[in-house]
């Protein structure tokens, strides 16, 4: 590819580079993906998905929206890091670049854990609270309790509570009445008109409370109105899979919120249950002999719980640098042919290595899984390193002539009309467009197959789109991409308290978003030139920069 200044992709730029050619093209399309992070970031409180913040507005839209950029915008990040990396290694040397990465994302992420994610955690849980329009009446919750089924019946006629209210837990009126066994609540609910596919906070349905505490009865009656097997929560489990959690840990959740379980009846509520959905359900001998109780209990700290929140992107780049500097020195890659490369039939290697971490991941979520805890989860970790070393790869294939992307319009037009919508159905049925696939093996081979070919091809396709369409620079795009990694670092918390600030108002969901988006991309590139470009915190993401004359001059 020839000699091309670093865009500082996630810290790796540096302003003390030498000056050699900069490329113009991946500077654009990294600002343009910056700009997607927010843009999908927005979108999630107005969606039908687990999220802190919850609009009084929901619509599919936005989980289309959000699905089609989070199928290829990470994957595409961790290419670009892949390639920036491989030519810094190349140009300075392992311990070149092992001192540049402490410095550009080392010391980011250790700085951020000290601050910047203590006051995510701060936010959530302030924001996440359903707000006084979203509340119900206290009394009205201790009628669901108490089993007072014609007081809650004259509460939702009389509007003093809506059928699909929640609680402050953010609990469903109809998960709460199935959690505590209220048979005759959860029929007077559904009769009603209660959304037997409404998510709680946690991203579980109703279905996964029965499941969850062997209720077998109301599970019945929620298959009968057509709640689904397959939705997924936001721990990527479905009500199926919550029928295998051992009996400790199912009485120490209830517990904690005051319900008391017997062994033998959660046993027998869930056997009914399995039998309903048609899977058998493991015994308890089966379920200790295949599991280890301790494992099993220290796995969700290690794996889940947030530790590094938005910022395991950073997190995630230092395992893969890491990897890469261990067999750097062995590493031949300039001597591959560059077809195998550069050209589509790089299709037939990259789609097989992706579909394989793919395959383990949450099956009812297009594109890759997240990895927030302290350690990665080594099925993602894996699905991002085949990103990050065919940009390893790339580098040395010296693609001066753009051979790769070449086509973006064919790539890009298959990727979005074609494979996105039939895969997007496969998974989650969104759309409503193509049926899922009888044979479940088949319906997720497939859906892997379509979500690994839309992120090369997406990323394939803005590449080739960025050289042909925007070679030369902007000083705009140029801009956005020098604060790309403020505005990655920053942005998440403002886009929570935007969303938190109109989730109550009566103004359009399209508006709502629209103004979420451009007020939060405003203050942060306000606060980056203000606050950010020219000081020490500049400094450490990007390097030393400094005024011009005709700047200061003017400031003056």
């Amino acid at each position: 590819m020839g000699d091309a200044r670093e865009p500082a992709l996630a810290g790796n730029g540096d302003a003390t580079l030498p000056a050699i050619d900069r490329r113009h093209d991946l500077d654009a399309l990294r600002a343009i993906a910056m700009l997607l992070g927010i843009v999908l970031h927005a979108a999630l409180s107005f969606a039908p998905i687990p999220w802190t913040v919850k609009d009084n507005q929901q619509s599919g839209f936005y989980y289309v929206l959000f699905a089609s950029i989070h199928g290829f915008r990470m994957p595409l990040f961790f290419m670009l890091s892949g390639f920036f990396t491989a030519m810094l290694w190349r140009k300075r040397g392992l311990g070149g670049l092992v001192k540049q990465r402490l410095k550009r994302i080392a010391l980011p992420l250790f700085l951020g854990c000290l601050t910047i994610v203590p006051a995510m955690w701060a936010v959530i849980f302030f924001f996440s609270r359903p707000s006084p329009a979203q509340s119900a009446n206290p009394n009205v919750w201790a009628a669901v309790v108490d089993g007072q089924t014609d007081q809650v019946r004259a509460a939702i006629e009389s509007s003093e509570i809506g059928v699909n209210a929640v609680n402050q837990d953010g609990a469903s009126l109809l998960t709460v009445a199935v959690f505590l066994g209220q048979t005759d609540m959860v029929e007077m609910l559904l009769d009603m008109g209660a959304d037997v596919h409404q998510r709680n906070r946690d991203g579980g349905t109703a279905l996964h409370s029965a499941a969850f505490v062997g209720r077998g009865e109301e599970a019945a009656m929620l298959l009968r109105a057509g709640a689904v097997t397959d939705a997924v929560d936001a721990n990527g489990q479905t009500a199926r899979d919550l029928l295998n959690i051992d009996f400790g840990t199912t009485n120490a959740i209830a517990t904690s919120f005051g319900l008391s379980l017997d062994e033998r009846a959660v046993k027998v509520g869930r056997a009914d249950i399995a039998k309903q959905m048609g899977v058998t359900a493991p015994s308890a001998q089966d379920h200790n002999a295949s599991k280890n109780p301790t494992w099993e209990a220290i796995k969700p700290l290690l794996f889940q719980f947030p530790v590094f929140m938005h910022l395991w992107f950073l997190c995630w780049l230092i395992a893969a640098f890491a990897i890469y500097a261990v067999f750097a020195k062995w590493l031949r890659i300039d001597k591959l042919p560059k077809w195998l490369v550069c050209s589509p039939a790089n299709l037939l290697w990259l789609i097989p290595l992706t579909m394989l971490p793919q395959s383990l991941m949450t099956p009812s979520t297009f594109g890759p899984d997240s990895s927030i805890g302290l350690l990665p989860i080594p099925n993602v970790l894996a699905y991002y390193a085949v990103f990050f070393f065919f940009g390893v790869l790339y580098w040395d294939m010296d693609d001066t002539h753009g051979r790769l992307g070449r086509g973006w319009m064919i790539h890009l037009s298959i990727a979005i009309i074609v494979v996105f919508p039939i895969g997007l159905d496969l998974v989650s049925g969104a759309l409503g467009v193509v049926p899922k696939l009888r044979d479940p093996t088949l319906n997720r081979l497939a859906a892997g197959f379509l979500q690994a070919l839309y992120a090369w091809l997406m990323t394939f396709g803005l590449i080739g789109a960025c050289r042909r369409l925007m070679p030369e620079e902007n000083r705009t795009l140029r801009y956005i991409s020098d604060s790309s990694y403020w505005l990655y670092l920053a942005h998440l918390p403002l886009v929570l308290l935007a969303q938190w600030f109109v989730r109550d108002s009566t103004a359009p969901a399209f508006v709502k978003f629209v103004g979420i988006t451009v007020v939060v991309s405003a203050l942060l590139l306000l606060t980056y030139e203000y606050g950010v470009r020219y000081t020490i915190i500049g400094r450490i993401l990007n390097g030393s920069r400094q005024r011009s004359p005709s700047r200061i001059a003017t400031n003056a």
